[in-house]
């Protein structure tokens, strides 16, 4: 139980808070205590530059320079100095500062800091920068026995003959990062348990509505479809619970269609057994040594094994189709021919009954499909008008149009039509539609769902279009290719 509670989407959403905050405070003690002295040093080096930059446009541009860089210097703490490239002071601002300055008479100016024993050869440096390839000059004086820096910063004022010397103290931080350190402590404390507390809230809200849509899909798993997978304010959770909701539909659906099937096979099984048993019984008692009767029975019952193995090759086909057993072949023919050629036998099979057929194929309609399997879907079209025009004469239309790029077939009968409840439904395998739209005993039930996975294979529209007491117009569409490529092909050969 522990381990199942340890993996829990719940407990794994408190654990991850948990470590965004660690790695947050874990973050915040490095920059505020291990890296502050190192961030405040260079924090007060680029503050020098900006300041020997605003130094330059204030001696360059300003008459009144010696008041601003005084300015300058006290509000930024600074010791600032002009001199010559030579090393001669021009100016300094240690009125403010409270650093002095000497002649020597040997180096030149020296700086010196009263109180911290401190002494800095501005000559010197002023001689260097001049020196250098770049004009400018930085470094840092560390003052162990001060513990304290202080960093020198120089450069050479373009367009003149003079250059700035600032002198930053950056003193050590320590007290500063044991106040930090302090604080720290007790706000990471506070801020982890405050932290924990809204993990748990946090996790708890959003795994609860999954956890729900878990409960209901364990109903869904025992087979009760009539559950809702309910939606919870989550964007993504709410996409799947309509997801969900579909599935369950289908499902339901999907279970109906099967009892359905099982219901419909075990029916057509049953009737031409039972055929096949009684007369054959008949042939042993009755009509044995009667050649006529005897030939009369034979036939029902080679008819009706006709039927079961119509019956079982339609299933098995059917698996095939939608499991990818079988796989479709394009290939380009005269699909004018092969259809002409197919309902001429249909035609012929039906010659004693009422039924009529016509058919408007032009001449020439070259394809790219599978032969075979688009003999079946028309063959399948065809008998399906037969089978369900109704009573009297049976009327039966194919017609078939073209365009530059595709091929139409429409099988077009006079019958009863088909429902709009029904249109939807009746690709579906054994589907037992209303009154209008019956399956007649001598079908399999599942030609139409044989011609639409064809069809899909072939990546074709396809549709059927009906009205009550109107008829059906059943049509799907296949890719044309033109006689010349045919010929070509032909050529290759």
């Amino acid at each position: 139980m522990k381990n199942k509670n340890s993996k829990s989407l719940n407990f794994m959403l408190w654990l991850y808070f948990i470590a965004l905050a660690v790695i947050i405070f874990v973050l915040l003690w490095f920059m505020q205590v291990v890296f502050l002295q190192t961030y405040y040093s260079s924090m007060k080096k680029n503050e020098t530059a900006q300041i020997g930059t605003e130094v330059e446009n204030i001696f360059k541009n300003s008459l009144d320079f010696k008041e601003q860089i005084d300015k300058t210097a006290y509000r930024n703490s600074a010791s600032i100095y002009i001199l010559s490239l030579n090393g001669d002071l021009f100016y300094t601002n240690t009125t403010f500062t409270g650093t002095n300055f000497y002649n020597q008479s040997d180096s030149g100016y020296v700086a010196q800091m009263p109180g911290r024993n401190i002494s800095i050869d501005i000559s010197d440096i002023a001689k260097s920068i001049s020196e250098t390839d770049n004009k400018k000059i930085s470094y840092t004086l560390d003052i162990d026995r001060l513990k304290t820096q202080i960093y020198v910063y120089g450069k050479v004022i373009p367009d003149t003959n003079y250059c700035y010397i600032i002198l930053m103290s950056i003193d050590p931080i320590d007290a500063t990062s044991t106040v930090i350190t302090s604080q720290l402590i007790y706000i990471t404390i506070i801020s982890l348990v405050i932290s924990t507390v809204i993990a748990l809230f946090m996790s708890r809200k959003i795994s609860r509505p999954i956890m729900k849509m878990n409960e209901t899909a364990k109903k869904l798993e025992k087979g009760d479809y009539n559950i809702v997978f309910e939606k919870c304010g989550y964007k993504e959770l709410d996409e799947l619970a309509n997801t969900l909701n579909s599935a369950t539909t289908s499902l339901e659906r999907t279970d109906e269609v099967r009892r359905e099937l099982i219901a419909n096979v075990s029916h057509d099984l049953k009737t031409p057994l039972t055929m096949i048993k009684a007369y054959s019984e008949m042939i042993r008692d009755l009509s044995g040594e009667n050649k006529e009767k005897r030939e009369e029975h034979l036939k029902v019952i080679i008819d009706e094994t006709d039927r079961l193995t119509r019956l079982v090759n339609d299933m098995m086909d059917l698996s095939k189709i939608e499991s990818g057993k079988i796989s479709i072949v394009k290939e380009k023919f005269d699909f004018s021919q092969v259809a002409t050629s197919l309902i001429d036998r249909i035609i012929l099979s039906n010659i004693d009954t009422e039924h009529t057929i016509k058919y408007m194929i032009p001449n020439d309609l070259y394809v790219l499909a599978d032969r075979t399997k688009i003999e079946q879907v028309l063959y399948n079209l065809i008998i399906n008008a037969i089978k369900h025009s109704g009573e009297g004469k049976i009327k039966i239309n194919i017609r078939v149009t073209a365009t530059q790029k595709r091929v139409k077939v429409e099988v077009i009968d006079n019958g009863v039509g088909i429902s709009k409840e029904d249109l939807k439904h009746i690709w579906d395998r054994y589907y037992k539609a209303s009154e209008s739209f019956t399956r007649n005993v001598q079908g399999s039930g599942l030609g139409l769902s044989i011609v639409k996975n064809i069809l899909i294979k072939h990546n074709s529209d396809f549709g059927v279009e009906s009205e009550l007491g109107k008829g059906s117009t059943f049509w799907f569409d296949m890719e044309r290719v033109s006689k010349k490529d045919m010929n070509k092909k032909e050529q290759e050969k």
